[in-house]
């Protein structure tokens, strides 16, 4: 690795510092190069102007040498898409809370002086609640007969159940089919070993 991290003839091209401007012959470097003799002196404006701008280079490369283009680049990314998701979060927060709480259906002049208009979020409440106690047929479309129809909400509940039910009857009856089937596999091989025995003990008979 070089020892030099920049110089001011790097700092005029990033300035855009023409040939004309007067510029400092100066080094940034990790390491002391022992050359010079080190002493406080009183500079003249640009010098000091170099100076400072030099300082501000070496130590903007160095930070970015040290996280690397690409996961500085990264870290200011998310931490510019936590700030503006932060203050998008709050700005939708309050806009939401108060759109959902305006009144949606006016207050007629027949409605009582304690009623309150409908706001959206009892609008939601009440459409839902409607819509579940609506009253629907074996297939679960609306229908106005009461005596073969049935609230939308028993219908879900009863259909899902029926899945439900079905599921778990199937897999007791999967259950059940493979222990009947290793029963018999047992008693099987059970039988074939009894015969092989028994065919054995014959066959020892025969050959003395």
């Amino acid at each position: 690795m070089t020892n030099t991290i920049t110089d001011t003839g790097n700092v005029a091209e990033l300035l855009g510092l023409g040939p004309e401007e007067e510029i400092s012959d100066m080094d940034a470097t990790h390491e002391p190069t022992g050359k010079g003799i080190e002493f406080h002196v009183a500079m003249r404006g640009h010098t000091m102007r170099d100076m400072e701008e030099l300082i501000v280079q070496a130590a903007a490369q160095l930070l970015v040498g040290k996280f690397g283009n690409d996961r500085l680049a990264k870290e200011i990314e998310a931490k510019t898409i936590s700030l503006v998701s932060d203050k998008a979060d709050k700005a939708l927060s309050a806009v939401s809370a108060e759109i959902i709480d305006q009144p949606i259906i006016p207050k007629y002049p027949f409605m009582k002086s304690d009623e309150k208009p409908t706001t959206m979020r009892e609008f939601i409440g009440l459409t839902g609640r409607d819509y579940l106690t609506a009253f629907v047929d074996v297939s679960g479309k609306p229908t106005t007969d009461r005596h073969y129809g049935k609230s939308r909400i028993q219908h879900l509940v009863e259909k899902y159940m029926e899945v439900a039910f079905k599921r778990e009857i199937e897999k007791a009856t999967n259950a059940a089919i493979m222990d009947v089937r290793k029963a018999i596999d047992d008693q099987h091989k059970a039988f074939l070993e009894s015969e092989k025995a028994r065919f054995r003990e014959a066959l020892a008979k025969t050959t003395a």
